[in-house]
């Protein structure tokens, strides 16, 4: 079981450092290429297609300033969750709700549930 949270918090970092750095490459490793991401922004919801995440990265770049803590809330054979505090991104502090499934062996993140 010990593996399987590694593996699991080796895909979360990828998503947490790609913010942290602005690779968008290294964070899509991260989700499933069907992800979905929904959550408000500023207010207004932001829902739909992981792409939405992955134009942000783009338009904001990367912020060495950000800090993460992850936590794995549940591991149930080929589904888990986690709980992502990101701190810092761009003055903004995010909070994720990550539901992963393990597909062909590989841990995916499948949906973004977010709090600003």
């Amino acid at each position: 079981m010990i593996k399987e949270y590694q593996e699991i918090k080796d895909v979360v970092m990828q998503y947490v450092n790609g913010c942290a750095t602005g690779d968008v490459e290294l964070t899509q490793k991260a989700f499933h290429k069907d992800a979905i991401m929904y959550g408000y922004l500023n207010g207004n919801l932001c829902a739909g297609n992981i792409n939405v995440l992955y134009d942000a990265i783009k338009q904001l770049g990367g912020d060495s300033a950000t800090q993460s803590e992850i936590d794995i809330l549940e591991v149930a054979g080929t589904a888990a969750t986690v709980r992502v505090v990101l701190e810092n991104w761009h003055g903004m502090r995010f909070i994720d709700f990550h539901s992963l499934v393990k597909i062909d062996g590989k841990w995916q993140i499948v949906s973004k549930i977010f709090h600003q």
